[in-house]
């Protein structure tokens, strides 16, 4: 994946965190908590795969 996927998944982590922090409704924040642990768990696994090939 490109630099830019990287980017993609960071911002939309970061706006996931910001909607559950402004969330009243505790289902709501809970499932932007998820979504947020989702693209950050995509954003490891580019990283672990970039990391991996740049040192191949």
């Amino acid at each position: 994946m490109s630099a830019r996927d990287q980017e993609y998944f960071a911002k939309r982590a970061r706006q996931e965190r910001e909607y559950a922090e402004r969330s009243d409704d505790m289902t709501a924040r809970r499932v932007h908590q998820e979504m947020a642990e989702r693209y950050s768990a995509r954003l490891r696994d580019i990283t672990v795969a970039v990391s991996a090939s740049a040192q191949a």
